[in-house]
C-alpha cells in the first residue's frame, strides 16, 4: 500500500508469487485491484472517470484502461531506451579545473 497522497501511474506488483497468480487467475480479483487501485494511480482514476461520464460499459472501460496503459508503458519504454543510449559516463558534468 502506498503512503497516504502518494500518486503512481498504474498497481502495485503483488508482494508474493502466491498472491500474483491468486490476482492473475480471477478476473473478479483483477477488477477489484483496479478499482481499488483507482485511488492512487492518475491514470486509472482518470480512465475510470471518462469512462463513468461516457456511460461505457465494462469491457469498453477495461479496453481504454488497457489502451492508456500499453501507450504510457510505450512512451517509458522510449524514455529508457533515450536514457540508455547516453553514456552519461563520459560525460563531464564539470568542466576540468584550469591550472592557474
Amino acid at each position: 500500500m502506498r503512503d497516504f497522497g502518494q500518486m503512481a501511474l498504474g498497481l502495485e506488483r503483488p508482494t508474493t508469487p502466491e498472491e500474483q497468480l491468486r490476482i492473475q487467475s480471477d478476473v473478479s480479483a483483477m477488477r477489484r485491484a483496479i478499482t481499488y487501485g483507482r485511488r492512487d494511480s492518475s491514470l486509472i482514476a482518470r480512465c475510470l472517470q471518462i469512462a463513468e461520464i461516457q456511460g461505457l460499459s465494462g469491457e469498453e472501460t477495461m479496453t481504454m484502461l488497457a489502451y492508456n496503459a500499453l501507450v504510457e508503458l510505450e512512451g517509458s519504454w522510449q524514455r529508457c531506451m533515450k536514457l540508455s543510449a547516453l553514456n552519461i559516463r563520459e560525460q563531464q558534468i564539470f568542466p576540468p579545473e584550469k591550472a592557474p
